[in-house]
């Protein structure tokens, strides 16, 4: 697949919010401008989710119809949707919230 630069990646007001209340070397500000960086290479960077598994909660929110799913160390994600030709990451999670947002039995 051909890479496809973004001008520019942007972050939800949720994971902003969430960001600025971290200290500035936080592992989770490293690991998403580490993530901004790879998406402005190519913005469709990470792994598609299947449409039938986007989770109501994008849909509505996001009006999300191209959900990508982005892996961070220790098991956290990330997921992001491109808008107006331009990724925008959504949150980030630990691997157990990840289950538990789209529907996924733990053990």
């Amino acid at each position: 697949m051909k890479r496809q630069p973004s001008p520019e990646v942007f972050l939800s007001k949720k994971l902003a919010d969430f960001l600025k209340a971290l200290k500035p070397d936080h592992k989770f500000i490293k690991w998403i401008n580490n993530m901004a960086d790879v998406l402005k290479e190519n913005k469709l960077a990470g792994e598609l989710i299947p449409k039938k598994q986007i989770p109501k909660e994008y849909v509505d929110q996001y009006n999300a119809t191209h959900l990508y799913r982005y892996q961070h160390p220790e098991g956290y994600c990330s997921c992001c949707i491109i808008f107006d030709k331009c990724p925008h990451i959504l949150d980030i999670m630990s691997h157990p919230e990840y289950d538990k947002k789209f529907g996924y039995k733990t053990t």
